[in-house]
């Protein structure tokens, strides 16, 4: 056998010994491209304690760039770093390096309005049912910047459903929403408090409650009260619950079997953003344009999600603009246009 056989032989033992891919490129001599001669040093104690105390005017950062090539690499100014270029490596992934990250990227977040949040989900549920989607991944620096905090701008109440993983579903990434996923996508305590927390707290743009097609939970909402009764105790009173907010909605009327799971799931998520109206803190950041809230329906077989049911706040160009959560989609109506009956 030839030398570079052996050699080849030799790399794909150390992969299948559980060396990796790592220390088989490292034996045949190259790291990157590069033969391990001229791969970099890691970065001096020297260079690591300039990072460390270099101060926050010392640095050329720019953020939006490492992001939009996928890297956590960030510039500091030649007087920060002294030495040789090789001592650079590895610059950014101090926790200092980390935690600026992290305030820059939030005070980003911050500024955008609810509207852009919105426009962000619906375009990356686009590329994902169009099958352009990009699976954001964070580069390592980017994951240790969210060590320090998180900053999400949507917060989704979902079901707990295997087929329905959110992320994924708005092409997002991580730190990009705040999910909480539970059977029916219901309001309980605890999901009541993890939504109060995302926007008191964490300062989200848009709080959304998705259902989705074929939901097991709403299906099984609507089978005879003895059958309910059969299943264990808090499954069945969280079915029960469910099917309180269904009887009010004829939908054993419907006929097309399919239309009748999409209005028996979207009467669901209806009810509970409805029930969310009725939260008075959340309703004070919606009515001061800092929020919005709507539901939303997953369709499984195509990957596309509809809005529906939105709770916005006040149109400067129509202060008198009130909700009106029975009348359906994108409902932002004058009052003096209301009848008596919907007032």
């Amino acid at each position: 056998m030839s030398s570079g056989g052996s050699d080849a032989a030799a790399a794909a033992g150390l992969i299948a010994t559980g060396a990796g891919l790592g220390a088989a490129m490292a034996f045949l001599g190259f790291i990157g491209g590069r033969s391990v001669s001229d791969a970099p040093r890691r970065p001096s104690a020297a260079a690591n304690r300039r990072v460390r105390d270099a101060s926050p005017d010392d640095e050329t950062v720019d953020f939006s760039e490492a992001r939009r090539r996928g890297r956590g690499t960030v510039s500091l100014s030649s007087d920060a770093l002294e030495g040789s270029a090789q001592d650079v490596v590895g610059v950014g992934f101090s926790m200092e390096q980390a935690r600026i990250m992290a305030d820059a990227n939030q005070a980003e977040a911050m500024k955008r309005s609810p509207a852009e949040v919105f426009a962000e989900l619906q375009r990356g549920n686009v590329r994902f049912w169009t099958g352009q989607a990009t699976r954001p991944e964070k580069s390592a620096f980017e994951r240790r910047a969210l060590i320090s905090k998180q900053f999400p701008s949507t917060a989704i109440l979902s079901c707990s459903d295997s087929r329905v993983p959110i992320e994924i579903v708005f092409d997002q990434g991580l730190g990009d929403m705040f999910v909480i996923r539970v059977a029916g996508n219901c309001l309980d305590t605890s999901t009541t408090a993890s939504l109060q927390y995302a926007v008191h707290h964490l300062k989200i743009k848009a709080l959304i409650v998705m259902g989705h097609e074929g939901c097991g939970a709403v299906k099984a909402a609507q089978l005879p009260l003895d059958a309910i009764n059969q299943e264990p105790e808090s499954l069945s009173s969280l079915l029960k619950g469910m099917r309180r907010g269904l009887e009010a909605v004829d939908i054993a009327g419907v006929r097309d079997m399919k239309a009748r799971d999409r209005e028996a799931v979207t009467t669901n998520v209806k009810v509970q953003v409805e029930t969310l109206t009725r939260d008075k803190g959340i309703m004070a950041k919606v009515r001061s344009g800092e929020l919005m809230m709507l539901g939303a329906f997953y369709e499984l077989s195509s990957g596309i999600v509809d809005f529906f049911h939105e709770v916005s706040g006040q149109d400067e160009s129509s202060p008198s603009m009130r909700r009106v959560p029975s009348a359906g989609v994108m409902t932002r109506c004058p009052l003096e246009k209301l009848s008596k009956n919907e007032k």
